[in-house]
């Protein structure tokens, strides 16, 4: 009698291991995104900085509009050398959804962007024929404080992170698929969420130029997707520049070649910040100069390859004769080179524009993203070229490379972070509270509402006497305005180490006869090995900090510290210092 045997177990083992690895590689991805969801929420709070007062502004000036052409001009009316539609869309979605313009929902919307450009790399090794495994690297690369005036930052958040997804999503669509007409709509929606959405352009005309000589793309009119793309492109800039006007605020003398280059290698190297380095600024050059060079090396080594096709491309373009097959470029390789033009490109931009403003400011936080991306791509086209065997080389050593650089930008940046915090809610408190009664003078807000804050329930004591104990401080007057911080001879018992919990820790206090000031303070560190690799155990007795001319008004000021405990009780110290203010704050010249 026949026996009914299932003759395919090696096959099914083989597919639940599949499953298997899927799933474990899945939660290896999903750790570094959680984990930065968990440490944004939080730290974020609703309080505009900067610019995001001019989405406020955007909300009154569309309310007053009385022509639907007039509020369309709104959307896109130029702010400084952009054209912020997606930022002024979203808040516009904000604020008739939920009744008020919240800054953390924009936050939220912003870093989604993030988590976009890990699944289209996870899509991107799909094809590719790679495990979710070969992914790891790129969350922990990209997901993490080293971004953390983006992540904080609503506007910011909406304009530089969206950028980065709709450039590569744009050169994705260009070289993996057939779908030139969507890449049209995103390069549009790049343009209108950042000026170097500009960039993507002349490089999509590259792109489909290259694969042109591929007929999968276009069918029998393969030149119809340049041609379409040339036409939108000459379009959406033309109208990108109607009525552009240069914006004032931007210094008016140009570096020199040498500063600005070197600028610009800083801004690519910028990420090394997120290691325990000396110097911010010569570690970043250092580095960027070591993944510029890996990245002309790999551009380089690619062309060499592909001569023939990039050659037969410009033929066909200049000889109507020339006809023949040529074998097509990889989809890795033309993805690779848009997104490098993209970060090359921006990169040049940058740094030929905000050079002038200090070669320190070009490695801030909010410029991070590119270096950090740049990292990524590396990542991702040399272990995709190396083949399978040495593929799973690199991919094991960028999971361990990675998860390292992800612990220790949590280091580096917590600080940042917390301080950050810190400072949205004083500048909330010094624009509310601007007599010498804790009275809030803030007009009633339409758009938005003031965040809860830890001096809500403790003005009595902010406005009421000082503790017996005295917390002596140094304070040293300088051009850029006072040095201030905590005295050697100060008790340990008074300045306890900074905790990483919300609002609790030290503030400075600045009382005049007229009003108070409220001003965040930085505390004094531990390094990497004191704190034993433990980024929540940095914190050490005692702190810094600065007051910048014109951040007081006229007059002069009494020093108190105040001490905000995990439970929001407070207490203010005398330190015994003054320090005297005879500047106005000065107006920045804006296009908002």
């Amino acid at each position: 009698m026949p026996t009914l045997q299932h003759t395919a177990p090696p096959r099914l083992e083989s597919t639940q291991s599949r499953s298997v690895d899927r799933l474990l590689g899945g939660i290896a991805v999903a750790v570094p995104v959680v984990l930065f969801w968990i440490i944004w929420s939080y730290y974020a709070v609703n309080v505009p900085k900067w610019d995001d007062h001019a989405l406020r502004g955007f909300l009154y000036d569309l309310d007053e509009e009385t022509t639907f052409f007039g509020k369309i001009y709104q959307f896109f009316r130029q702010h400084n050398e952009h054209r912020i539609v997606v930022d002024r869309l979203v808040a516009f979605i904000d604020y008739n959804v939920t009744g008020k313009l919240n800054f953390r929902h924009l936050m939220a919307v912003g870093n989604l962007s993030l988590i976009g450009i890990v699944l289209l790399l996870m899509d991107l090794f799909r094809r590719e024929g790679r495990s979710a495994w070969y992914v790891v690297p790129v969350p922990f690369l990209l997901l993490n404080l080293a971004n953390w005036e983006n992540m904080y930052w609503g506007m910011a958040a909406l304009q530089n992170f969206w950028i980065v997804f709709w450039s590569m999503l744009t050169c994705y669509l260009l070289a993996y698929t057939q779908h030139w007409r969507w890449a049209i709509a995103v390069a549009t929606l790049a343009t209108l969420t950042s000026g170097n959405g500009l960039l993507i352009w002349p490089i999509g005309i590259i792109l489909l130029a290259l694969r042109s000589v591929d007929s999968q793309i276009g069918g029998k009119h393969r030149f119809l997707p340049l041609v379409a793309w040339v036409v939108s492109a000459g379009i959406v800039i033309g109208l990108y520049f109607a009525g552009y006007k240069k914006p004032a605020g931007n210094p008016p003398d140009k570096s020199s070649v040498f500063e600005v280059v070197k600028g610009g290698v800083a801004f690519l190297g910028a990420s090394v910040e997120a290691l325990p380095v000396r110097s911010a600024l010569q570690s970043s050059v250092l580095f960027g100069g070591a993944l510029v060079l890996v990245a002309i090396l790999l551009i380089g080594f690619g062309l060499l390859r592909y001569g023939q096709v990039i050659g037969h491309t410009i033929l066909q373009f200049t000889k109507s004769s020339a006809s023949g097959k040529s074998k097509a470029i990889p989809p890795i390789t033309l993805f690779f080179w848009g997104v490098m033009a993209f970060i090359f490109g921006t990169t040049a931009v940058v740094a030929w524009g905000r050079t002038g403003f200090g070669l320190d400011l070009i490695i801030t936080s909010r410029y991070k993203i590119y270096s950090l991306l740049l990292l990524v791509m590396l990542y991702v086209y040399v272990v995709l070229i190396a083949g399978r065997a040495l593929g799973k080389w690199i991919m094991v050593g960028g999971i361990a490379g990675s998860v390292l650089f992800y612990w220790s930008s949590y280091f580096s940046f917590l600080d940042e972070a917390i301080w950050f915090r810190h400072w949205q809610l004083t500048n909330q408190f010094n624009w509310t509270y601007t007599m010498s009664k804790p009275i809030s003078t803030l007009k009633p807000e339409a758009y938005t509402e003031p965040a809860p804050a830890f001096y809500d329930v403790a003005l009595p004591v902010i406005y009421g006497p000082a503790e017996q104990k005295t917390i002596p401080l140094t304070v040293i007057k300088q051009p850029t305005g006072y040095l201030i911080e905590t005295d050697k001879s100060t008790p340990a018992d008074l300045l306890k180490p900074q905790t990483v919990e919300q609002d609790a820790g030290s503030y400075l206090l600045a009382r005049s006869a007229k009003r108070s000031y409220l001003f965040p303070v930085r505390p004094n560190k531990r390094s990497l090995i004191q704190a034993r690799l433990w980024p929540f155990n940095q914190f050490t007795d005692g702190f810094k900090t600065e007051i910048m001319p014109g951040t007081l008004e006229p007059g002069t000021y009494q020093l108190f510290v105040l001490r905000v405990t995990s439970q929001n009780q407070c207490k203010i110290y005398p330190t015994n210092q003054l320090v005297t203010s005879s500047e106005l704050p000065k107006d920045v010249e804006k296009n908002w």
